[in-house]
């Protein structure tokens, strides 16, 4: 381990900044539990009123502590940490953690606050852990340093999943909630505000420990993506997989996080596609987290066929149901392994559900029909559910499932309240739930669990050209930002740019315009166009366009009084089989993503959208298409037309490059964009571009 980690994790010297010799307050807590779970460094209580506080020799300050100090924990109020936090990086100390509140998530003072604290650390070799950080845990090393009260339980099994929370609190629930069932961790910290040690550093400290094989993140935000997407590309490297529960899913969630730790939040669809991106398994069950990293230990999934045999219907079921919300295919056993078991005498159908009854708790039967499920090509996991007998004959009950493993992900769902059982099958390494919903989302997150991502250098010198004629800032207009998308390469309809002045149009400017045409008011001020009858189709000939550009410039005007209309597009109509939106845009959390979905407004109100880190490849954008569901139409979905998805995902990949555009694209989008039948491409209708 380094240096910073023995600091953090390990500490030869502890000095407790604040420490209360009333051992009712919190702030007597960190001395108790680090006596209580057996530290044995030394320990400096600080504090300028006292000369003992709880039995050890107080100090006035971390300076007056007559040998050096690796790790101080401050708990102070929070007008006093300033000065704390100066002490400490006069004594060298190698890192602090303060649990005090009031900075980045206070507002603006706050942030002031949390800005001077980091002003103090330039130049030391002191870290910052928090503030509004809640304090560390390594169990392997005795170190119970934090103020949480769950560290009073007397029994905390060490084990091998680190953990790393945002949340002081939830640290603490977390660890409760694992020492019932007899899961052990190995560190826990609370990062808090991550001023200045983040989430990323340490992964990759987890990363090195010989003692953690899994990663846990309880998080609500991503504050330093590119640094995450290394360090996770480090965890993968050391075979240690790293599952994420994210706070933020709504927009509620979001709003708390930004309340909770002054955590600035973007889209979560666009966080969630990060964390695959970069190879995080996400769930979104707080008992999936506890309890499914065993599911993670092995290889990741090559596909998501899962299994279920039950000896209860009833509990089988709740499985396979939650199983198929969350649109995994439950596979029924195949017929080579039916025909396998058969000839052992026992008979199993094709149903997804192998419900073997009660005479399936047979060792025999249920080792048999468990080993032939898992030896077929055709099944990437199983998920073994038990009933009564896990409660009342759980060696009995375990026993088979033991025997009947095999190197592919197991795990197994328990129906009644069954300790004993649960606490066998951890031993053994495999994942066991009380829950079927935990179990189906643990399962669910497996199956979508990839490998990270290398993203591709790529250039968009063209756009570039295009985009350094316009001015930093600057919203495009429809005719400007189509050309930033027709420098790309991807196909515009054949169009005509008329002057902002209908009633001077010359005959000859109109005559070469081919009808039925699409007309839309071009102007940097109005970028949602249909709002305000700022387009219409179906335009027979050269007067109904004339007088519908009169008209249109009338509507808008009176929208959008201070609209600049700098002229009109003419285009022709097109015909295809589906209207699609290609965005890009740089979300606030995790930076510059690629999107796709239905045409017009149904993306947003569906919410049929699918999301990358840009920039995408060809491949890539294939999969992005694979998950809108509404673009099964274009797959041939009953018989309807095929549509070219080649000319799509070329597309969406080509519009990811703006990625590299310099000046640099704060947000561009072609919608809608229409895709003609296969091999007829794909045809830019409208589009526009934001610059940063």
């Amino acid at each position: 381990m380094t240096e910073l980690a023995e600091a953090i994790f390990r500490p030869k010297a502890i000095a407790l900044v604040g420490a209360s010799a009333d051992s009712g307050k919190h702030s007597a807590l960190p001395q108790r539990h680090l006596a209580q779970h057996g530290y044995a460094g030394a320990l400096y209580p600080i504090n300028p009123r006292r000369t003992e506080v709880l039995g050890l020799k107080a100090y006035a300050s971390v300076s007056a502590v007559p040998s050096p100090v690796d790790h101080a924990y401050i708990m102070l109020p929070t007008e006093q940490v300033l000065a704390a936090a100066r002490d400490c990086v006069s004594a060298g100390v190698r890192c602090m953690t303060i649990m005090s509140n009031g900075f980045a998530e206070a507002g603006e003072v706050g942030h002031e606050r949390q800005s001077q604290l980091l002003a103090l650390l330039t130049g030391s070799r002191t870290r910052l852990l928090g503030p509004n950080a809640l304090g560390v845990v390594d169990l392997h090393a005795k170190v119970a340093l934090s103020a949480n009260e769950v560290l009073s339980l007397c029994e905390l099994p060490a084990g091998d999943v680190g953990l790393i929370s945002q949340s002081g609190s939830m640290l603490g629930a977390i660890l409760s909630r694992g020492a019932a069932r007899g899961v052990g961790f190995s560190k826990l910290v609370s990062v808090g505000n991550e001023a200045d040690i983040t989430v990323a550093e340490l992964v990759e400290i987890m990363a090195a420990d010989a003692h953690t094989r899994v990663i846990q993140l309880f998080i609500e935000t991503i504050r330093a993506p590119e640094a995450l997407r290394g360090a996770v590309a480090m965890a993968t490297a050391a075979g240690k997989p790293v599952l994420a529960y994210r706070l933020g899913r709504s927009a509620l969630g979001q709003e708390l996080a930004v309340s909770h730790t002054g955590a600035l939040t973007g889209s979560g669809r666009a966080a969630s596609a990060f964390l695959r991106d970069i190879g995080v398994a996400e769930v979104r069950n707080l008992d999936a987290l506890i309890d499914g990293a065993p599911l993670f230990r092995g290889a990741r999934p090559t596909g998501s066929r899962v299994a279920v045999m039950s000896t209860t219907g009833g509990g089988g079921a709740l499985v396979v149901d939650n199983l198929g919300e969350r649109d995994l295919h439950v596979s029924p056993p195949p017929a080579a392994a039916r025909e396998r078991l058969a000839q052992q005498g026992i008979a199993v159908g094709a149903a997804p559900l192998v419900d073997l009854t009660l005479a399936g708790t047979n060792p025999a039967t249920y080792g048999a029909v468990m080993r032939e499920v898992l030896a077929e090509d055709g099944i990437d996991a199983l998920v073994c559910v038990v009933g009564s007998s896990s409660q009342f004959r759980p060696e009995r009950a375990v026993a088979p499932i033991l025997a009947g493993r095999t190197g592919k992900p197991l795990a197994v769902f328990l129906t009644p309240q069954a300790d004993r059982s649960q606490r066998l099958l951890r031993e053994a390494g495999i994942a066991v739930f009380s829950q079927p919903e935990a179990c189906a989302d643990a399962m669910s997150a497996w199956a979508s669990w990839r490998a990270p991502r290398t993203l591709d250098t790529v250039r968009a010198d063209a756009a570039s050209e295009q985009l350094r004629r316009h001015a930093s800032g600057a919203t495009l207009n429809a005719v400007d930002s189509q050309a930033v998308f027709a420098s790309l390469g991807i196909e515009q309809v054949r169009e005509w740019v008329l002057h902002a002045d209908p009633g001077s149009w010359a005959r000859e400017a109109v005559s070469g315009i081919i009808y039925p045409c699409v007309l839309k008011v071009s102007s940097p001020d109005v970028p949602h166009r249909t709002e305000v009858g700022g387009v219409k189709l179906g335009i027979g000939d050269a007067d109904e366009l004339q007088a519908a550009a009169l008209e249109m410039r009338r509507s808008v005007t009176a929208a959008l009084p201070h609209a600049h209309i700098e002229g009109f597009q003419v285009q022709e109509t097109a015909r295809g089989l589906a209207e699609v939106l290609v965005g890009f845009s740089r979300d606030a959390t995790v930076g510059p993503v690629v999107s796709v979905g239905m045409g017009g407004v149904l993306s947003e109100l569906y919410h049929d959208v699918s999301i990358r880190p840009a920039p995408v490849s060809e491949q890539e954008a294939h999969a992005m298409i694979a998950e809108v569901k509404a673009f099964a139409a274009l797959k041939g979905y009953r018989n309807l037309p095929r549509g070219d998805v080649h000319a799509l995902a070329r597309t969406i990949a080509r519009v990811s490059t703006l990625v590299a555009a310099d000046p640099a694209v704060a947000e561009a989008e072609i919608n809608p964009l229409m895709v003609l039948g296969e091999g007829e491409g794909v045809r830019a209708l409208d589009g526009l571009v934001v610059l940063k």
